[in-house]
Formats: C-alpha cells, structure tokens, sequence
C-alpha cells in the first residue's frame, strides 16, 4: 500500500473518532434542573375507602335493600348468601355453575317480595335448584 494512501485512510478514521466541539465561543448548555423531592407535607395520601362499622344482620337484611345494592356489592353479597344457605342446608359442595341460575331465582323471589329476608330468598332457590 502506497504510504500516502495509509496516511489519508489514519487521518480519516482519526477524524471519524472525534466528536465535534461546539465554537469557542458558544456558551455550554446549562446542566438539568436536578428533581426536588416533594416536602412531605406536599405528599397526599392515597384516598382508601374505610370500611363502614355498620352491621347487618345476616338473616334479616331483607331483599329491598339487596336489590339496591351496587353490581359489585350485589354479586359478592350473593357468594356470601350461597354459601351461608348451602351451609345451613349441610351441603358439601356447591355446583358453581349453577349460581348463575340460583342468583337470578333469588332476584326473581326479592323484586316480588321487597319486604322479607334475602337469606330468605336463596334458602328457597337453592332448595329449589339441589
């Protein structure tokens, strides 16, 4: 290889190596805003809904106010009322699919009878449903 050749490929790699300054006379950027922590008076705390102390009696809640309850309360009120009714009627197991089917029966006894008691209501669907 001819000298004068490797010299130009040495310098151009040299060249491709080094970044590019900025002018003399171009002022550096400023570094970033270091991110101040919050005081601690400034942190929120998350909002979290307390749970009520209100009791309800389990065998007297009646199918009005079961009918009221939100989706979420009324799905998890009636797994509870499942259970209890299959526990007081000596169950050993439930069959899962048909809570569907014991729920809607249920809801069907409430909406006719507004004033008796839920647990009154998947007594007689489960009963009904074995």
């Amino acid at each position: 290889m001819n000298w004068k050749a490797a010299v130009v490929l040495l310098l151009g790699s040299l060249v491709a190596c080094v970044q590019a300054q900025p002018p003399a006379g171009a002022p550096a950027p400023p570094p970033p805003a270091p991110v101040a922590a919050p005081a601690p008076a400034e942190v929120a705390a998350p909002a979290v809904a307390e749970p009520s102390n209100r009791r309800v009696s389990i065998r007297t809640a009646t199918c009005g106010t079961y009918l009221q309850l939100a989706d979420d309360d009324r799905a998890a009120a009636t797994m509870f009322y499942v259970g209890y009714q299959a526990s007081r009627l000596g169950a050993k197991a439930i069959n899962v699919a048909g809570i569907p089917a014991t729920e809607a029966q249920a809801i069907r006894y409430c909406e006719a009878h507004r004033n008796r008691p839920v647990a009154d209501a998947f007594r007689l669907a489960l009963r009904t449903l074995r």
